[in-house]
């Protein structure tokens, strides 16, 4: 249980990240029946099967990175054909409970499903291509899921809340830039070009912090016009903590205090619209 656990990247706080993630899209729609829940679990699971694919792939890369070693172990422990098998099952899993919900919802888990094959798997492997990796992360695992279940609680086109989700895809970029830093020497090893590896640690934290103010800017403009100047203020400053994790050196204080901070930000987010 333990491997599978580290495969999935269920430990705390990502379990709740990934939740928040799947979900929080359809509180800007205030509605939740059966089909809204099903979209949310098929979000869940495409998100939760990419993590079984990436260790997969990345085996060569966390084996030579020290706080990361524990998940090609996992990979060792099971078996890698077996970890493979598993990823595809899930992946066929979760885009059969969005089609059972409507073509919109299977539309958006399906390019899910896809950016994750094209993030890990040769040879397209966008991880190791600059700033594709983290973008198209971003997108798979933080702008589609929200949009899709977004789509099923019936919402609307609102300018505002585009304005909203791609802020929160630009924090997303960010975040997934910043989660990389640690992994620069396995990810040079293997020739990964990440952007840490081709320009830098500083560059990537610059970076990142730039992606952040323009997530905030985005955030906060998107709640100011749907919800008015208090609920924007208090969106960008639980976004905003973020910003006090940038500089943490290594995966362990990464995943204890930035992605705790990017967690409580998601559900504030997310409860919001429910308080407004």
């Amino acid at each position: 249980m333990p491997a599978l656990t580290y495969l999935h990247r269920l430990e705390h706080p990502f379990g709740v990240h990934y939740a928040c993630c799947a979900a929080w899209g359809a509180c800007y729609a205030t509605r939740f029946d059966l089909a809204v829940v099903i979209a949310v679990l098929a979000n869940f699971v495409a998100i939760i099967s990419g993590n079984p694919l990436n260790a997969y792939a990345d085996i060569r890369n966390d084996i030579h990175t020290t706080e990361k070693r524990h998940l090609a172990q996992a990979v060792q422990e099971i078996g890698a054909r077996k970890v493979l098998a598993l990823a595809i099952f899930e992946m066929i899993f979760a885009e059969a409970l969005a089609i059972a919900v409507s073509w919109r919802v299977a539309v958006g888990v399906g390019l899910i499903l896809v950016l994750y094959l094209a993030y890990n798997l040769e040879p397209i492997r966008l991880k190791r291509r600059g700033y594709s990796g983290p973008v198209v992360l971003a997108i798979a695992a933080g702008l589609l899921p929200s949009v899709t279940a977004y789509a099923a609680a019936g919402g609307e086109a609102d300018p505002a809340v585009w304005l909203v989700f791609s802020g929160v895809a630009a924090l997303a970029t960010g975040r997934a830039l910043w989660w990389a830093v640690p992994d620069r020497v396995g990810d040079a090893r293997v020739g990964s070009q990440t952007p840490a590896v081709v320009y830098g640690t500083r560059h990537a934290i610059n970076a990142t912090t730039q992606l952040t103010v323009g997530g905030l800017l985005l955030v906060g403009g998107g709640l100011w016009f749907r919800f008015g100047v208090t609920w924007a203020a208090v969106g960008v400053a639980a976004c905003s903590a973020f910003l006090l994790a940038r500089d943490l050196p290594t995966a362990k204080q990464q995943l204890r205090y930035g992605m705790s901070m990017a967690v409580v930000s998601t559900i504030v987010l997310a409860a919001i619209p429910l308080l407004a």
